[in-house]
């Protein structure tokens, strides 16, 4: 997996990996591939997030309040998104 995705795909792709995630979640796990880049930032994630919920390819589906008393938003890919990633996602990057 040596090239990166586009950043909205790759987070498209995690939550693939996992039963349901949030902006914090997905931000840890790919600051190790995208951490140093410019567009890096909690505020372009969520606006990826609303983009992909947009598109009808994840869903919300848990939202709670932090121990901040902040809300956090659970998201999980749908079947759209699932079709998307097998039509798109490279080869070596499929489970």
């Amino acid at each position: 997996m040596a090239e990166l995705l586009p950043l909205r795909f790759r987070m498209l792709h995690y939550i693939s990996t996992v039963d349901k995630t949030n902006v914090d979640e997905i931000m840890k796990a790919l600051k190790p591939e995208y951490g140093t880049e410019k567009q890096f930032t909690k505020e372009v994630f969520v606006e990826h997030l609303m983009d992909l919920k947009a598109n009808f390819v994840i869903d919300d589906n848990d939202v709670v309040l932090d121990n901040k008393g902040e809300l956090v938003v659970y998201y999980s890919i749908n079947d759209e998104g699932n079709r998307l990633l097998k039509k798109y996602l490279p080869k070596h990057w499929q489970k």
